[in-house]
């Protein structure tokens, strides 16, 4: 009865009740009758990502450390390259029982043993690995940190214990002496399981690489920038995270009153203010447009004017068969001249008695050209 309501519900909005082959995304599988979701993907369409999983981790955890010690009352043979040969296993099993005794304590009861890595020349240098143990805790990362300390502690003082240039160290043939100088802790555990190799396995492979170890209520867990509950979740404040094949990105929403922005949408506009920022702007523009109007229709009005009074003026003056002194300018010193133009135009008496009055003559009007000052 549920599944049937549920397929009706699914059909009145408008959704798929199952999807089909063609609707299977991310590299899924289909099997016939639904998707079967690729490694980090969920949903009936294998959309979204899974954005944490805890880590299996075993009830102990194994570590260890590098140290190197020079011992100085030995010299290195050949025989010391051959693990078979009995001068190496007498070797190792002195140096052994010898780094037992500096590293057994009560404030390392978490030591199990060294493990010789290499031995080479120069008198005789070696390098191993301090082996520890201890039942998981959320802060078995801070455990095994002050654990450093300890074994540089323990080391140094077993190294210094008898200066390797001594008579005793020089005598002793049950006993090995150390050059203080040379001796080397590393400074980072080597953890017996790597706790990032089973983010990257399990994680989706696109996806791998965003994916990290956190501590997630409680435990540890491969989480991303987006998995909320974590120390280090990206605070996209009014956002919503999402894992994209570039990486995290804060998706910025938008209210009734604000737009939201910003790498982690912490910037926000105000809609209000933007409208009426683009009101009052378009208000300016219009009312510039019209100031603009009015001067040039009153532009316009005025250079109409002053066409229309110099063409009356010009009428004014076209009248047949009458002259008007136009006022010729001559030099002073051609005015006293007979022939100058003003003695010209006082003494000029038209004769029209060779002129056909039914002749028509046309001339073309000159045009005023003015300019707006």
């Amino acid at each position: 009865m549920l599944v049937i309501w549920i397929v009706t519900l699914s059909l009145w909005l408008g959704l798929p009740a199952t999807a089909t082959q063609g609707q299977c995304h991310n590299g899924t599988i289909w099997n016939g009758k639904e998707c079967v979701c690729a490694q980090g993907f969920f949903g009936y369409q294998c959309k979204s990502l899974v954005d944490s999983f805890f880590i299996e981790i075993p009830e102990k955890i194994n570590a260890t450390l590098g140290v190197t010690v020079k011992v100085t009352n030995r010299n290195f043979t050949k025989d010391l390259n051959n693990i078979s040969s009995p001068v190496y296993q007498n070797f190792t099993q002195l140096f052994k029982s010898q780094m037992d005794k500096a590293y057994m304590g009560k404030d390392f009861p978490q030591y199990r043993g060294v493990i010789i890595r290499r031995l080479f020349n120069g008198s005789v240098v070696v390098e191993h690995d301090v082996v520890m143990e201890t039942n998981y805790t959320s802060d078995f990362q801070k455990l095994f940190e002050n654990l450093i300390e300890i074994i540089t502690v323990k080391i140094m003082n077993e190294t210094k214990r008898l200066p390797g240039d001594s008579e005793e160290c020089r005598a002793a043939s049950l006993h090995l002496c150390y050059n203080e100088e040379a001796t080397i802790v590393n400074k980072t555990v080597k953890l017996g399981f790597d706790l990032q190799e089973q983010c990257t396995q399990k994680a989706a492979k696109d996806y791998a690489q965003f994916y990290y170890v956190d501590e997630l209520d409680g435990k540890l867990a491969c989480v991303t920038k987006c998995t909320s509950g974590t120390k280090s979740q990206l605070n996209c404040h009014e956002g919503e995270c999402q894992l994209q094949r570039s990486g995290p990105r804060c998706l910025c929403p938008t209210s009734d009153t604000h737009w939201y922005w910003g790498e982690t949408c912490a910037l926000r506009t105000s809609k209000s203010l933007v409208y009426g920022s683009v009101g009052a702007v378009g208000a300016l523009l219009v009312v510039m447009v019209v100031v603009l109007i009015v001067l040039l229709g009153r532009s316009q009005r005025k250079l109409h004017r002053q066409e229309y009074k110099l063409s009356r003026e010009w009428q004014g003056e076209d009248i047949p068969g009458s002259f008007q002194n136009t006022g010729i300018w001559e030099d002073e010193n051609l005015k006293e001249d007979r022939f100058s133009l003003e003695n010209i135009y006082d003494h000029f008496q038209p004769s029209l008695e060779n002129v056909d009055p039914t002749m028509e003559f046309h001339i073309q009007r000159p045009r005023v050209v003015t300019t707006v000052q």
